[in-house]
């Protein structure tokens, strides 16, 4: 397992890097000056071939996490051999006000507040993610939105230590797709969101639960596994015993509930034990947790197409846009009164059909 960390100049790399225990870490700015002493005064062609000249040295040493850079203001200098380097990217997300001030206080990383920082991260997520989509790699952002960086970086470290342990979004959209092919031999399958899209209400609303950890609006397997966490303590602080849906107030969304008439798979980051009940209702199998992010969605559908299998999809928000985005047929449902979650304002909907 191979994992690059990537972020903007100041966004703290060597602080979760220095942190890391139990897997090796690599500095990729210390390994490029091994190569080539002058690297920072070399041309930008020269600078490329050491970068390639490092990635292909890498490929056959396992098992390590190291820092990297995915474009400096307007120019990339991330590489071909950069991506097939690694089995996972994380992606470092900090406020952008919080990096203007850090790179005001370093004389070194001064010269970057001549680009727009907003759009400079916003570039490099956006790219990251497009490339693992196109590559199925598994990508998350790591963000903490309630204070804009990670005062403390135990979450990540955890995190990290969950994916040295084996979680993966890719996997198990594997997993998923290999199983939906056994329950059926449908060669078209619809694929639907619970909260939302098949209810009207969000589980994890109902049972009084609150978060920021999607503020970011990324949806990827790092705030799927935090809020996972996160609901699962809440629930055990309250000393919560699963009623059933009915008596929590829960309603079905009969107006999509009716437009199915494909054999249908719910795909929900919702809480387990509603959904189970749920699904069991509604005669749909359910794949459901941690691992239940924007990007499982997507590869499952991916994953299914190849096959030959023609996808319907259902959803309401920013963790199911790539999957409508992918699918053959993408629903997007609007609230009651027409409009849609706040979560996709900026993102391009063409080709999804509002419902």
């Amino acid at each position: 397992m191979r994992i690059g960390l990537y972020g903007l100049p100041t966004a703290g790399k060597t602080f979760i890097l220095d942190a890391v225990r139990n897997f090796e870490v690599l500095a990729g700015s210390s390994l490029l000056k091994t190569l080539a002493p002058n690297f920072h005064t070399m041309a930008a062609e020269e600078k490329t071939h050491i970068r390639k000249q490092l990635a292909e040295q890498l490929r056959d040493k396992d098992n390590f996490i190291m820092d990297g850079h995915y474009s400096f203001g307007n120019e990339v200098v991330f590489t071909d051999e950069d991506g097939a380097l690694y089995d996972i990217f994380l992606y470092l997300y900090v406020d952008p006000a919080i990096l203007k001030k850090r790179m005001e206080d370093s004389v070194r990383n001064r010269k970057y507040l001549a680009f727009d920082v907003e759009k400079w991260q916003m570039f490099e997520v956006e790219s990251l993610r497009r490339y693992c989509h196109e590559h199925n790699k598994d990508f998350y952002v790591l963000d903490n939105p309630e204070k804009g960086y990670f005062p403390d970086v135990s979450v990540v470290l955890e995190f990290i230590d969950s994916l040295v342990a084996g979680y993966s979004c890719v996997s198990y959209a594997r997993k998923c797709e290999e199983t939906i092919l056994k329950k059926t031999e449908a060669r078209l399958v619809c694929l639907a969101d619970g909260d939302k899209t098949l209810i009207i209400e969000d589980s994890s609303a109902v049972l009084g639960y609150k978060t920021h950890i999607f503020d970011g609006n990324f949806y990827t397997g790092f705030q799927v596994w935090r809020h996972n966490r996160e609901m699962t303590d809440f629930l055990r602080f309250i000393d919560w015993i699963c009623p059933s849906f009915e008596k929590l107030g829960i309603h079905f969304n009969r107006s999509v509930i009716e437009r199915i008439k494909a054999p249908c798979f719910v795909l929900t980051a919702g809480h387990y034990g509603i959904w189970k009940e749920i699904a069991n209702e509604l005669k749909m199998p359910m794949y459901c947790g941690e691992q239940m992010s924007a990007e499982t969605k997507y590869f499952i559908v991916k994953f299914l197409q190849e096959q030959g299998v023609r996808i319907v999809a259902y959803g309401d928000s920013m963790n199911d846009y790539y999957m409508l985005k992918q699918a053959d047929e993408g629903y997007l449902i609007a609230k009651a009164d027409g409009t849609l979650s706040r979560s996709l304002k900026y993102m391009d909907t063409e080709g999804i059909t509002v419902v």
